[in-house]
């Protein structure tokens, strides 16, 4: 099973709530200067905490980092997740079988940048109607960030290397209609059965986690 959960942040969190983050998830936010960055990476960080509850997981259980950045868990690989933001929302997904996902914002964007896609990825995206094609670029993009997360292992890949749209061996997608123009997309094995997501706010997660961290370590 591969559950997917995604936060709304319909409100900003207090940063006084950072003290609820694994020590992993407080090094990236102290690094990031802006405060709309800060607010995202806070409550991203937050969803993975309630996450790792729902499924038992301590909150400090080891994590280490991969070639091109991802998270993983660094003495286990029995349990895989995936963590992405953007804006106001956050999605986390975690499998026993590797896992990515993705959040974008749809927006204007110079199609040009597909020039980087698989070849047939590229002619799909030329037949779209004109008024479809920035929604189906992000519907390629989202596909293959997802992808990128779910099969690197300690190695760097090319968005040009697989075809997301026409289907790959072995892996499926989910996507996802956000509201505020967004689209979120996970890539899971194809034997897992997709959860539908939880749909979860910041305050909920507040709610959820709220007490003295070390209640609950």
């Amino acid at each position: 099973m591969t559950d997917i959960f995604i936060l709304k942040n319909s409100e900003p969190v207090s940063e006084e709530k950072a003290e609820l983050l694994p020590r992993w998830r407080r090094r990236r936010l102290e690094r990031l200067r802006y405060s709309a960055a800060r607010e995202a990476s806070l409550g991203a960080g937050l969803l993975w905490r309630y996450v790792m509850e729902c499924h038992g997981i301590h909150p400090e259980e080891p994590v280490r980092f991969l070639q091109a950045g991802k998270p993983v868990f660094a003495q286990r690989d029995d349990l895989h997740f995936s963590l992405s933001h953007s804006g106001p929302y956050a999605m986390c997904a975690i499998s026993d079988k590797h896992v990515g996902v993705d959040v974008q914002q749809i927006k204007p964007v110079h199609l040009s940048v597909a020039r980087r896609f698989h070849f047939r990825e590229r002619d799909w995206l030329a037949d779209q109607p004109q008024n479809e094609q920035t929604s189906a670029f992000f519907r390629i993009w989202t596909r293959k960030e997802a992808w990128v997360k779910a099969v690197s292992h300690d190695q760097l890949l090319s968005l040009d290397q697989e075809d997301v749209i026409h289907g790959l061996n072995g892996w499926q997608f989910g996507e996802y209609d956000l509201e505020d123009g967004y689209m979120a997309a996970v890539c899971a094995r194809w034997e897992e059965k997709l959860s539908a997501p939880r749909i979860v706010t910041s305050q909920e997660l507040v709610e959820a986690l709220n007490g003295p961290c070390d209640s609950r370590e």
